[in-house]
């Protein structure tokens, strides 16, 4: 019996608290506030992670937005490219064709080149006799070899005819035989010709028109002799007074 009399003291007291927590306003608004302050922190925990995963989102697509933009560059660079190497391409074809177009061209402008350096030479002052007929002999030579390319044989056309334009802006001396006999000859530009005898005692002229030389008064020996010294550089550049021949009529 002492027991049930416990146990129905202690369902009195609870009742009689939960009486005077249901009948307690102070008791009520401190729960609320608690439990709003609960509701709170999770909701700005939802918040809070919301947060995180919309910057987090936001960042990925700030650095998609970045890699397309890098990627649209990249595509119009190698749209440049491909126009700029299209174009290259256009060009090189142009000048394989012009580059055909020329090969087929180029050999005939080289035979015409050597068969007027050929006539040239001939009709020309007799100086160097022997070297610019070994060249031209030479170069005759590399026209007729099939294994030479037409870039070598060109070149070569262009020398030769480089050569005798050479001629014609400097003085020349050199040994030759003159009515069998050994001179010293001198040749000024391509206009004329004058010799020294061995002995330093006779003088004479190419003549053009008669195709022989000609002996000159000994009154231009010192001249020819100064000449010759001005060709081999052993004397400085002077004034010559040499009997120049006249100019040929369509010359």
């Amino acid at each position: 019996m002492k027991f049930r009399r416990g146990w129905t003291c202690a369902l009195l007291i609870t009742a009689l608290g939960t009486a005077v927590a249901q009948t307690d306003p102070m008791g009520k608004a401190i729960d609320a506030t608690v439990e709003s302050n609960r509701a709170s922190r999770a909701s700005q925990d939802k918040i809070d992670k919301l947060d995180d995963q919309t910057r987090a989102m936001l960042d990925r697509y700030r650095s998609a937005s970045w890699q397309a933009q890098q990627l649209t560059v990249y595509a119009n660079q190698l749209g440049e490219l491909v126009s700029a190497q299209d174009a290259e391409k256009a060009s090189l074809n142009r000048q394989i064709d012009e580059m055909e177009r020329t090969e087929r061209e180029l050999l005939p402008l080289m035979l015409r080149m050597v068969e007027g350096l050929e006539k040239f030479i001939a009709l020309d002052l007799p100086f160097l006799a022997t070297e610019r007929r070994e060249r031209l002999e030479s170069v005759k030579k590399l026209m007729g070899d099939p294994g030479a390319n037409n870039a070598d044989k060109f070149k070569r056309v262009l020398e030769a005819w480089q050569l005798e334009a050479e001629y014609g802006r400097s003085l020349g001396a050199e040994r030759m035989e003159v009515e069998n006999r050994t001179v010293d000859v001198l040749r000024v530009g391509r206009t004329a010709m004058f010799y020294l005898s061995a002995d330093g005692k006779q003088a004479g002229a190419w003549d053009a028109e008669q195709k022989k030389w000609v002996e000159l008064p000994h009154e231009h020996v010192s001249e020819i002799r100064h000449g010759l010294r001005m060709a081999r550089e052993t004397a400085a550049p002077d004034l010559l007074r040499l009997p120049m021949p006249a100019p040929r009529a369509g010359s």
